[in-house]
């Protein structure tokens, strides 16, 4: 086994030799409008780019297959990374759905292309996750003093209600119509007849 992991470290090291890498900084899909972070590292046994070397990566989105398009071609300028030898960065923020091809665009190095692929999703809908997020109502019933209960144990929460204080329904003394008052009556018409002379003196009828 050790010589087999040796050997394996030694032929990807070798591989990494003199290649000019180009990542991404994430493997699996991204959503929608998620940035997506585009490095570019020249090889450490080569001399690295000067100043003036301008670095480009050349984007191409291809649609998803349920919505046909055309291809979206664009260039992305990259800078370098401070403290570092010989890498750039740069990142995409404008990320609609589809398949990403990333290849390297300036300078020109030894074949093959450095290239990367990513692939954008829609957002997840209210019907792709239909598993119950147990541990979020839990950390909620919690924080707002109160308790959790499935299908289990839905019987103990009529042991765990709170007694709470009785309230009296009836008050001494007979009620008071307050709709039935004249008094009642006669604001509610005087509250017309002044909105009607405001109307008629700013000769709004």
């Amino acid at each position: 086994h050790s010589q087999f992991w040796i050997q394996m470290v030694n032929y990807l090291a070798r591989n990494r030799l003199g290649r000019t890498d180009l990542r991404l900084d994430r493997q699996t899909p991204y959503r929608r409008g998620e940035p997506i972070r585009v490095t570019v590292r020249f090889p450490d046994d080569a001399q690295p780019p000067s100043d003036k070397t301008e670095v480009k990566v050349l984007v191409e989105r291809r649609p998803r297959k349920d919505a046909p398009g055309e291809i979206e071609k664009q260039t992305l300028q990259l800078a370098r990374v401070e403290g570092s030898r010989a890498t750039y960065e740069t990142l995409l923020t404008r990320t609609p759905e589809g398949e990403y091809t990333f290849t390297l665009a300036a300078p020109l190095v030894a074949a093959p292309m450095p290239r990367a692929e990513a692939k954008v999703l829609a957002p997840p809908g209210e019907m792709e996750r239909l598993r119950m997020n147990q541990t979020d109502m839990e950390r909620a019933a919690e924080e707002t003093h109160g308790h959790f209960y499935n299908l289990a144990d839905a019987e103990r929460i009529w042991d765990d209600l709170p007694g709470g204080t009785r309230v009296a329904l009836s008050t001494p003394g007979p009620p008071w119509l307050l709709w039935n008052h004249s008094g009642f009556f006669l604001l509610a018409a005087g509250l017309l007849a002044a909105e009607w002379a405001l109307r008629k003196r700013m000769h709004l009828l």
